[in-house]
């Protein structure tokens, strides 16, 4: 009897290995495929990190809680907006909008972004709060945001020049490429661009701010 039973367990272990093959692949074909990462931080220029000019802490942008998710949230209509379940940003988009203006300024203002940390010795520190109050994305048309900042002078380095500044602007840049639908990786892309674009030209006026602070006759038009 002794032979028969060993078929019949082979048979078994056999039977058992490939319902278990079945059930993987069958899980496999079910599986959700991973999601495309986008991220608005751009390569910074190389720079000399020995030499800081300022320092500053940029605390967390505010944005509407209908963007602050990793899904990219485009308009599709006046009425209509989609958020999409498989083209993300690498984070939530208002981390990812911090993290993107913190990399910009420091080479702007050839600053370091010291966070909780002190500020290095013999540099002046400045405080940076900024809220991007809208953004709405059209594949095909353009990428457009009301964004708010306010940057001060720690209060050692106040001196005569004004202690801080409030501003407020709205952003516009068009988005490259034919209109496409929501789901097109290529319109997608294109997005993406537009608002790193946007967000380097946020970063710049967020750094003439701080260097109106330094001279008050620079003071841009849209701070007071």
């Amino acid at each position: 009897m002794m032979p028969m039973q060993t078929t019949m367990l082979s048979s078994s272990l056999r039977l058992a290995s490939a319902a278990a093959a079945a059930v993987a692949v069958l899980l496999a074909a079910c599986a959700s495929p991973e999601p495309t990462l986008h991220t608005l931080s751009v390569r910074p220029e190389s720079a000399d990190t020995g030499r800081f000019q300022r320092a500053f802490r940029l605390s967390g942008v505010r944005v509407p809680d209908r963007l602050d998710k990793p899904q990219i949230v485009l308009r599709t209509s006046d009425s209509e907006v989609v958020a999409l379940e498989q083209q993300r940003w690498a984070a939530p988009f208002g981390s990812e909008l911090r993290d993107a203006l913190s990399a910009n300024l420091a080479t702007a203002l050839s600053a370091v972004d010291v966070g909780s940390a002190a500020a290095p010795a013999g540099v002046p520190l400045y405080r940076i709060g900024a809220e991007m109050r809208s953004y709405d994305a059209r594949p095909g048309q353009g990428v457009t945001a009301l964004v708010t900042w306010r940057v001060s002078r720690d209060a050692a380095n106040q001196g005569a020049a004004p202690a801080a500044l409030t501003c407020q602007t709205t952003l516009a840049l068009p988005v490259n490429g034919q209109a496409a639908g929501t789901d097109s990786e290529a319109g997608v892309n294109a997005v993406v661009s537009s608002t790193q674009r946007l967000v380097q030209q946020w970063s710049q006026q967020i750094a003439q701010s701080v260097q109106g602070l330094e001279t008050p006759s620079a003071v841009p038009a849209w701070c007071r």
